[in-house]
């Protein structure tokens, strides 16, 4: 009798886990607001685009899906005022892409450096002679030189 018990009292304590969970699960993607109205899209002058709440003479409605937008950061030195011509444009993104490429290339730079002295250090911690040692102390020292100077 007591082991028939046990085993209810195990079911019902699972059951009321997987209650939980889907209750869980229910309110995390009710409570998300994944669309935005209210949002509308209005010419700017010379070609170019704006998106405002407040609604404009020649503007559309739109719905913007907030999880799949992204910030983007807008080029140095320019203001939202009196935007160029196209190819300004293609170049103000072309410049922007460079700029990410070296970017990501210092990033890299970077791991690499760590990388290089935790395999120096790692030498070191094994053991070496004494002209090794210097050696391997000198890389440290450089490669640390490099992370200060110019990694974050």
């Amino acid at each position: 009798m007591r082991h028939r018990q046990g085993r209810n009292c195990l079911k019902m304590r699972s059951q009321a886990a997987i209650v939980g969970v889907w209750v869980t699960f229910l309110i995390s993607t009710m409570a998300s607001g994944p669309v935005v109205s209210g949002v509308f899209r209005c010419p700017d002058g010379p070609g170019g685009v704006i998106f405002q709440q407040i609604p404009c003479a020649q503007g559309v409605e739109v719905e913007l899906d907030v999880r799949t937008t992204e910030w983007v950061a807008s080029p140095r030195g320019r203001s939202g005022q009196g935007r160029g011509s196209a190819k300004a444009g293609s170049r103000d993104q072309a410049a922007l892409g460079r700029a990410a490429r070296a970017e990501r290339k210092q990033e890299q730079a970077c791991w690499k450096a760590g990388q290089r002295i935790e395999r120096i250090e790692a030498e070191l911690r094994r053991g070496y002679k004494p002209s090794r040692g210097e050696r391997l102390r000198r890389q440290r020292r450089e490669q640390s030189d490099y992370l200060r100077e110019f990694c974050r």
